[in-house]
């Protein structure tokens, strides 16, 4: 498989996200690091996009199709909703940046996204945050790989 196809495939998926496909398309396939940055940002978005804009209505039918896969979506949205909850009714949209920016695992755009969801924010405006995040996120995750491997 193309090295950028699975750059692109391991930002979009969950946990590892850019986090994880950054450092691969760097570090192991020797890609740029501009392109491999900006093609990290654009894919990690589009779960998040997917997310935000459809997850009320994807959820039912996942919970009638997939039993196991819906309780556990329901159990990981309380969870997150719970421990997050103060600090989005505080700070809102920019808690969301702040969540997504943090580059380590579970609080990237799929979650930030789902957050923006169960806390019922403005789509637009989550897409926003969450893009900002994300962008936050990849400059960090470059950035630290070119520091640490003296190739800035």
């Amino acid at each position: 498989m193309n090295n950028l196809i699975q750059v692109i495939l391991l930002s979009m998926a969950p946990i590892s996200e850019l986090r994880g496909a950054i450092p691969l398309g760097i570090l192991a396939y020797h890609m740029n690091a501009t392109l491999v940055t900006i093609v990290s940002i654009i894919s990690n978005m589009v779960p998040a996009i997917v997310i935000i804009m459809l997850f009320d209505s994807i959820l039912p039918w996942v919970k009638k199709r997939f039993p196991s896969i819906g309780r556990f979506v329901e159990r990981f949205s309380q969870t997150r909703k719970e421990k997050n909850r103060k600090r989005i009714e505080r700070y809102g949209l920019l808690a969301i940046i702040a969540f997504v920016a943090i580059p380590f695992p579970l609080t990237g755009a799929w979650t930030g996204s789902l957050l923006t969801v169960l806390f019922e924010m403005p789509k637009f405006k989550s897409i926003i945050a969450v893009a900002i995040g994300v962008t936050i996120a990849g400059m960090i995750v470059t950035l630290s790989i070119l520091l640490g491997t003296n190739n800035l």
